[in-house]
């Protein structure tokens, strides 16, 4: 029976404790006085392609005049993202924690760097491909009148998301 009051006492001491002075028909801010400073993607459509363990790795490659070389000294995943982006959309402020080999199937992509203090525009057509490395923020956009799509490889340490959102910049006008 005792513990069955503490366990009362408890519940109606943490319910009175999360009061809120808010009154009926207002909102809330609950002590936020900043805005989330996090972009979220609009009109970006990421689909896994596929996703695989390659440990770690060093890979030589020579065929002919072609020389190639790949190393991680960490436990390494590699995943194959296809992105697909309306007219207008784009991907947020993000950041990967690992290289990104991008390629642009269709349409143009415009790539914005947040460490760039004049926020100049990358343009990548449909044939090009451009690189994202580990931890460098950025957004990608679609400023075109057609859909654009993308196919991204992604080198992650193992198990790790392969995407993290990031606060925008502050040298950018979006």
């Amino acid at each position: 029976m005792a513990k069955s009051l503490i366990a009362v006492v408890v519940v109606a001491a943490g319910a009175l404790a999360c009061t809120d002075t808010a009154k009926r028909g207002e909102s809330s801010n609950a002590g936020i006085t900043e805005p989330p400073s996090f972009t979220v993607a609009v009109g970006f459509t990421p689909t896994v392609l596929s996703r695989g363990n390659l440990g770690t790795y060093h890979i030589q490659s020579k065929a002919g005049d072609y020389d190639a070389e790949l190393k991680s000294h960490d436990n390494t995943d590699i995943v194959v993202v296809k992105n697909v982006v309306t007219p207008g959309g784009h991907s947020g402020w993000h950041f990967h924690p690992g290289p990104v080999l991008v390629t642009v199937a269709s349409g143009t992509i415009t790539f914005y760097m947040g460490d760039d203090p004049t926020c100049s525009p990358h343009v990548h057509p449909a044939g090009t491909t451009f690189f994202e490395n580990g931890g460098m923020v950025g957004i990608a956009r679609n400023e075109g009148t057609v859909e654009a799509t993308v196919v991204a490889t992604i080198f992650v340490p193992a198990g790790s998301p392969t995407r993290i959102d990031a606060p925008a910049p502050g040298n950018c006008p979006f």
